[in-house]
């Protein structure tokens, strides 16, 4: 397990994490996605835009022109820059039969041509295309990250919701990506929940497994900004049906296995791969001109005008003994991350050692990862930043390509290997490693970018240099071949949202903003008492006098905020510290907690995601352009989604529940 909080999302060990939670010591590649673009499609958000791909343009017409944004979606898709899953209309292992002995990168350009096969991003709708089990680990993606909620509940569970948006008319419809008349709703067959806390999530799940929390099991914690890496410890046993993630999906992998004995075998699957930042498929859109296969512009040619793609073979009955061993590929291929590969030879060796060895079965003779903690040793041992002999070998390797001195600045530390005992007694102080761009020799603090402006170390661009102009066809479209300011996106124009500051019969129109929340220790725990005398005992809403008083509102009133995307019931925090015409409703405050019927819907009043919804630039989609190439955590869109407009009334004071 690893320990997620907020900036979490940048872990210090990146190289022995990645390889367990992407398998990639046993089956490479991993299947990737970005979840922006998942949860647009597949909550059905894309059917709602009543704009173009091209209402941000702001030079000559282009290939956005006459595209919507799930357009652009499944252009990017199949032009191999954004990853898109499910990526297929077919399954693929019945693609990887199909193919027989044909190069499976030749039998599948040839299928597109013809028309055979077709991205299942261009017909999200279609039920073969439908997400069927969601597995949630100990997030809150209903009651706290969702950006669209109610569009989530309508369409991806089927269960009841406060969405007011009108679906976009003929006219204003994808052209290339199919459009069904009949909006689904419930897609989802099964959805599993594994958390430590009622959140709204367990409460929409189909099944809840009770997890461990904190101080119940082992676990490491770092972020990329932090320079310690140290341990979670059990205070206690997981008490009564808990068990910790490791143990959890440990059992769920075990019973899967059982039965894949008899219902799959093993299998060969087609994985396919977007263009990889940190390869040579960055390199495949030359002077950024974007030349399309669909259009008979270029070839398909995996690997460049689209996805790469991969014959993995897939022994299902063997998932649960490799989950607890380090697989193969670990010496034989090693961890590759910004470029470096490092030879894990010698820490797998030393794995060997530490953890003992696995006795019979598919993984024979491996490093064995039965417990938590011999997960946790491996994360350790094959990272640079905790194994002082990768870091050293990993500079070694950059001197030779850059020509510039950089192993002296993890010489200090290259006997050294931090295990999980150390991380136990005291926070151990991280290695600088090329894993990271900043240094932390001779105890340091880090900083990042300090490798390549004090060693010369290039810049990961297209020049090796900090690289502002971006010579590509969509960026000139967008304007923005060089940084330019782009104020607010304007809600009235498009979504026919109010303009803001207008006061009508039902209140006044404002910006609504989702801050990251102030009283709830990381969102984990708003619902503990003490943390509830501090926050009202419920949702609120921040506003200014000014706004205030245009609708009668005094602090703490009940009030109501009504868009489009759904409705929210919260009390009111009259505060000078807001501008006018500008509200927050910090994020993560939960459904769970003295949330009332709203007179608008009749519904209970939602989370703070539900009047925002998400909104894709088509900037953030470009791919196998140098810098702009997709890596995993690293460079994918983001829904911006913070632009939101609201109206806000006050409502009767006497509420139900």
């Amino acid at each position: 397990g690893w320990a997620h909080y907020v900036g979490q999302e940048k872990v210090r060990p990146l190289t022995g994490y990645t390889m367990l939670a992407t398998a990639s010591d046993w089956v490479r590649p991993a299947r990737q996605m970005i979840q922006t673009a998942y949860w647009y499609l597949h909550a059905d958000q894309f059917r709602y835009d009543q704009f173009g791909a091209d209402a941000l343009a702001a030079g000559e017409p282009g290939q956005l022109t006459g595209r919507t944004i799930a357009d652009v979606l499944a252009l990017s898709a199949r032009l191999g820059w954004m990853p898109s899953y499910p990526t297929f209309d077919r399954n693929p292992l019945d693609l990887a039969d199909e193919a027989g002995h044909r190069p499976i990168g030749e039998y599948v350009a040839d299928q597109l041509k013809a028309g055979r096969l077709r991205f299942a991003g261009e017909d999200p709708d279609a039920p073969e295309n439908f997400p069927r089990v969601l597995t949630v680990w100990r997030a809150n993606l209903l009651g706290s990250s969702a950006k669209g909620d109610e569009y989530f509940l309508e369409h991806l569970l089927g269960t009841d919701s406060s969405l007011r948006a009108e679906q976009a008319p003929p006219g204003r419809r994808p052209s290339e990506v199919t459009w069904r008349e009949k909006a689904p709703t419930g897609k989802l067959d099964l959805l599993l929940t594994l958390d430590f806390r009622m959140t709204s999530t367990t409460v929409f799940s189909d099944i809840v497994l009770p997890a461990a929390t904190w101080y119940e099991k082992h676990d490491l914690s770092s972020t990329d900004m932090h320079p310690f890496v140290h341990s979670f410890n059990p205070a206690i046993d997981p008490p009564w049906q808990t068990r910790t993630d490791w143990q959890a999906f440990n059992a769920i992998a075990s019973v899967f296995s059982r039965l894949a004995a008899t219902h799959l075998g093993v299998r060969r699957d087609v994985v396919a791969a977007p263009l990889l930042h940190d390869t040579p498929a960055e390199l495949a859109t030359p002077h950024g001109r974007v030349a399309d296969w669909r259009a008979g512009e270029c070839e398909p040619v995996p690997g460049r005008t689209m996805p790469k793609l991969t014959i993995v073979e897939r022994d299902y009955p063997a998932v649960a003994a490799r989950m607890i061993a380090l697989g193969p590929l670990a010496e034989t291929m090693g961890a590759t991350t910004k470029g470096v590969t490092y030879d894990l030879s010698g820490a797998v060796e030393y794995l060997q050692r530490k953890n003992g060895t696995v006795r019979g079965g598919p993984a024979a003779g491996r490093p064995s990862l039965a417990r938590d903690v011999q997960a946790c040793e491996m994360i350790l041992a094959l990272s640079g930043t905790t194994n002082g002999h990768l870091s050293t070998q990993g500079f070694r390797s950059l001197e030779r390509r850059t020509g510039m001195a950089l192993a002296d600045l993890a010489a200090e530390h290259e006997g050294e290997q931090i295990t999980f005992a150390q991380t136990q007694s005291a926070p151990v102080p991280v290695i600088t490693s090329p894993e990271w761009s900043g240094t932390e020799t001779g105890g340091r603090r880090y900083s990042p970018f300090t490798v390549n402006v004090e060693r010369l170390k290039p810049w990961h661009t297209l020049t090796g240099r900090q690289h502002f102009f971006l010579d590509h066809d969509w960026m000139a479209e967008l304007g923005e071949g060089l940084p330019v300011f782009r104020p607010p996106l304007h809600m009235d124009v498009l979504f026919g949202e109010p303009k803001v500051g207008e006061r009508g019969e039902l209140g006044v129109s404002v910006r609504y903003l989702t801050p990251h929340s102030k009283w709830s220790i990381h969102s984990e725990y708003q619902d503990n008492l003490f943390m509830l005398s501090l926050s009202r005992g419920g949702p609120t809403i921040w506003l200014s006098p000014q706004d205030a008083g245009k609708i009668g509102v005094r602090d703490n009133d009940w009030i109501e905020a009504v868009n489009r995307n759904g409705v929210v019931v919260a009390r009111a925090v009259v505060s000078h510290r807001m501008p006018e015409g500008t509200v927050y409703m910090h994020h993560a405050q939960d459904r769970l907690i003295d949330v009332p019927r709203s007179e608008t819907s009749g519904r209970r009043g939602g989370i703070h995601n539900s009047l925002t919804r998400l909104l894709i630039k088509p900037s953030h989609l470009i791919g196998g352009y140098a810098q702009l190439s997709f890596a995993f955590n690293y460079l994918g869109p983001t829904g911006n989604q913070r632009d939101e407009v609201t109206v806000i009334r006050r409502r009767g004071q006497e509420v139900t529940y």
